[in-house]
């Protein structure tokens, strides 16, 4: 999967790369320090003190939040599994699909990727960590919300 063009001038705009990259450094824990058995209602309770209305899709394992503003549709799922945090987003224009799974798991894409520019998922040890990577990845998920919807309405929608 690769990165809808119409998104890379946004997350470029965003500082996205360098943000995910500091964010992937500051929790590059090693597994056996995940805090793999964190409570999944505790896990919701922190999503929501950010002010999401936010649901869990029990059957898929993961947190979801949508959010609709003007005619876009945005999605943003959390996957929580060993004390792994998978981010995962997407957009909408009108019922039709712009864009799945986001630029967090296709960092490579974004990058001229080589082995040493390897971005690792956050690992969270604890619920302080789990707040924390949170507040950083909504901080950006706002952001790029803020530069579509700008860019969009603009009528800067040009298919490279």
């Amino acid at each position: 999967m690769q990165i809808n063009s119409l998104f890379v001038p946004i997350l470029n705009k965003i500082d996205f790369i360098k943000r995910y990259k500091d964010l992937s450094i500051q929790f590059n824990y090693e597994l056996k320090e995940s805090f793999e058995d964190y409570s999944r209602e505790s896990a919701l309770e922190i999503i929501k003190e950010f002010g999401y209305t936010v649901s869990y899709n029990k059957k898929e394992n993961f947190y979801k939040i949508i959010e609709r503003v003007e005619n876009y549709k945005f999605q943003f799922n959390i996957v929580l599994k060993y004390g792994i945090v998978e981010l995962i987003w997407t957009v909408w224009e009108d019922n039709e699909l712009l864009q799945i799974g986001g630029p967090w798991g296709m960092i490579k894409y974004l990058l001229d990727f080589n082995e040493e520019d390897k971005v690792k998922l956050p690992v969270f040890r604890n619920y302080e960590d789990l707040k924390e990577i949170l507040m950083q990845a909504f901080s950006i998920y706002e952001d790029f919300k803020k530069e579509v919807l700008k860019s969009f309405n603009k009528g800067n929608k040009n298919i490279i």
